[in-house]
């Protein structure tokens, strides 16, 4: 079900403030699902975990994932990947015809998949939200 919510006419500086216009125009609105939701019927939302592994690639214990399983997975993208019986969330790398999951976290090493596994992708991550207040 659509949502349109207002959309401000300008961007929010997070240095110093700029002039922002008490104006909203009709078309100043913002869906979130059709911002973030390319193919609905393939999209899922996941929460991530209370691991820190991911966080400098911008996700962070609690927040919430967007999943989209009908994007084919490339070299760089960060995915959901089942992975010996669950789920995790790595960046995909491909190096000499392999395929690695890494962390954005320095001290853990990346997971080399077997040659001879195949590595289950369920969704590519398109979006990730964070909640701000009291967290």
């Amino acid at each position: 079900m659509p949502l349109p919510l207002a959309l401000l006419p300008v961007r929010a500086t997070c240095g110093f403030p700029s002039p922002a216009e008490d104006f909203f125009g009709a078309g100043d609105v913002l869906d979130l699902n059709q911002r973030c939701v390319a193919n609905p019927v393939a999209t899922f939302y996941v929460e991530a975990d209370t691991g820190t592994s991911m966080v400098e690639f911008g996700i962070f214990p609690g927040d919430t994932l967007v999943v989209d399983r009908s994007i084919t997975a490339k070299h760089g993208d960060v995915v959901m990947v089942c992975w010996e019986g669950g789920f995790t969330i790595k960046q995909l790398r491909v190096r000499g015809g392999r395929f690695e999951l890494h962390s954005g976290h320095p001290e853990h090493r990346p997971i080399v998949v077997p040659e001879d596994v195949e590595l289950d992708v369920w969704g590519v991550v398109t979006w990730s939200f964070r909640k701000q207040l009291r967290r």
